[in-house]
């Protein structure tokens, strides 16, 4: 499913659309701000703010959309699949564990 997607003519199209008008601005990484390196081919990439796969009805929504480095975007992804451990209190247990 995810290959298909992102294998699809109109990801493509809105992904160069994304780019152009980013690059075209000048626009930092959206999750750095830092300047984009646009030198490289792959050293930028179009990413969903929210998740397409929770958010599927924004998946081509160029709101949702924004880049980041390439090394950015590995980082999120880290972040993000760290950040869904259940939070520890002061007692050092989750809530609901006693």
């Amino acid at each position: 499913m995810t290959t298909d997607f992102y294998s699809s003519r109109t990801w493509h199209k809105l992904r160069a659309k994304v780019k152009s008008a980013w690059r075209s601005t000048g626009r930092p990484c959206a999750y750095c701000n830092k300047p984009l390196d646009w030198g490289s081919k792959n050293a930028v990439i179009v990413d969903h703010v929210l998740n397409r796969r929770k958010h599927p009805h924004l998946a081509l929504e160029p709101s949702n959309l924004v880049c980041l480095h390439h090394v950015c975007n590995t980082r999120k992804a880290q972040w993000q699949e760290n950040s869904s451990k259940p939070t520890v209190n002061i007692d050092g247990f989750p809530d609901g564990w006693r």
